[in-house]
């Protein structure tokens, strides 16, 4: 049976422990770095079939990985892209709000409307 971090975190001398979350800060930031092409990677997907989805230009798709800011229909349309659905929500201390409308497509929010 594999054994736990939180099982084996308090016997870590201090030093070991903050090293070990240096280097999980050190990768997540490297990740926020990379961008949204770390997803594209993990799905086993070329830049070139995303953008064959999405109906852009390679380049295009380049583009939107290595910005930092993009708009939500763009990554809505870059996460369907890869077979996915992108969610959002705010979350507080005292819990969470679902941002549903935010994600809709416009025909979507017109089909809202007239309900």
């Amino acid at each position: 049976m594999a054994t736990k971090w939180k099982d084996l975190k308090h016997k870590a001398l201090p030093e070991t422990r903050e090293r070990v979350k240096r280097e999980v800060l050190a990768e997540y930031a490297e990740m926020e770095r990379i961008g949204v092409g770390v997803i594209r990677v993990a799905r086993q997907q070329t830049q070139v079939a995303v953008a064959e989805q999405m109906h852009v230009p390679q380049s295009a798709v380049s583009r939107l990985e290595n910005q930092s800011d993009c708009l939500l229909s763009t990554l809505r349309k870059y996460v369907g892209a890869l077979g996915g659905t992108l969610e959002m929500q705010a979350v507080f201390p005292d819990g969470a709000v679902e941002l549903d409308g935010l994600m809709r497509t416009p025909a979507a929010q017109d089909e809202q409307a007239n309900v």
